[in-house]
C-alpha cells in the first residue's frame, strides 16, 4: 500500500519584531530576527505571503495576504529552507496540488505523527491506538498544572512509541529508514505567563537516522 504525503514538518526561524512597512505597497511587513535570509516562507495569520523579499540576514519585508489586510495581525511566521536541531517547528497536514507518495525517514515521521496526534476511540479499525496529544492540547489549563503537562507529554511520546513499535514488529518488509528504533520526549516545557507548551520531539530510524521536533503546543 502506498502512503500519501500528508504531513510536513518545516522549522520556524527565530522573529524579534514585527512592524507595517511604511510607504509600500500593497500592504506589508517589516519583519526583523535570526538568519531570516534562510526564508523559504513566510506565513501571515496562517496564511502564505504571495511575496516577500529579503533585505538582510536579519531583515525582510513580506506582502500581508489579501484576505488579511483588514484583519488584525495574530501570527507571523518565517520558514526556514533546511531544518536544525536547536529551531522551533511547525507541523503542516496538507495535500500538494499533485498527489504524492512518502517514503524513508519521512514517512516514519508522519506515521509517528499521525499516533502521537490521535485521540484514541477515534479509529474505528484500531480503537485503542493514539497518543492523545489533541487530547492534551484541548485541555483547559491553569499556571499550577505545569508538571502534570509535562508529564501528560512525555506518556504522549511513549504511547504513540510503543503502539508504532508494536505495529511495525509484524512485518518485516519495512525499510530501516522507516522502522522506528525509539522516540523520546526531551526538554518539555511550560510557559506560565503564556500557559504554552513546548516539547523536544526525537524520532530515531533503525537506519541511524533520527529527526527532531520541536513543537510549541
Amino acid at each position: 500500500m502506498i502512503d500519501l504525503k500528508i504531513l510536513t514538518i518545516k522549522d520556524l526561524l527565530p522573529i524579534t519584531k514585527v512592524d507595517y512597512a511604511a510607504h509600500v505597497t500593497p500592504l506589508s511587513l517589516l519583519i526583523v530576527g535570526d538568519r531570516l535570509d534562510q526564508s523559504s516562507e513566510v506565513y501571515i495569520n496562517d496564511i502564505l505571503s504571495p511575496e516577500f523579499a529579503v533585505l538582510s540576514a536579519n531583515r525582510l519585508l513580506a506582502q500581508v495576504p489579501t484576505s488579511e489586510r483588514k484583519s488584525p495581525l495574530r501570527k507571523v511566521a518565517a520558514i526556514a529552507t533546511t531544518p536544525a536541531m536547536n529551531r522551533k517547528s511547525l507541523l503542516h497536514f496538507e495535500m500538494g496540488k499533485t498527489v504524492s507518495s512518502i517514503a524513508g525517514l519521512e514517512k516514519l515521521i508522519q506515521a509517528f505523527c499521525k499516533i502521537l496526534l490521535q485521540t484514541p476511540g477515534t479509529d474505528r479499525f484500531r480503537p485503542t491506538e493514539g497518543g492523545g496529544l489533541m487530547r492534551i492540547v484541548g485541555r483547559n489549563v491553569s499556571k499550577g498544572d505545569s508538571k502534570n503537562l509535562q508529564a501528560s507529554v512525555v506518556s504522549a511520546v511513549t504511547r504513540a512509541r510503543d503502539q508504532l513499535l508494536a505495529r511495525q514488529s509484524t512485518d518485516r518488509r519495512i525499510p530501516a529508514d522507516e522502522r522506528l528504533l525509539s522516540a523520546s520526549a526531551e526538554g518539555v516545557g511550560f510557559d506560565t505567563s503564556t500557559t504554552t507548551l513546548s516539547a523536544r520531539i526525537a524520532v530515531s530510524a533503525v537506519s541511524g537516522k533520527q529527526a527532531v521536533a520541536n513543537l510549541t503546543l
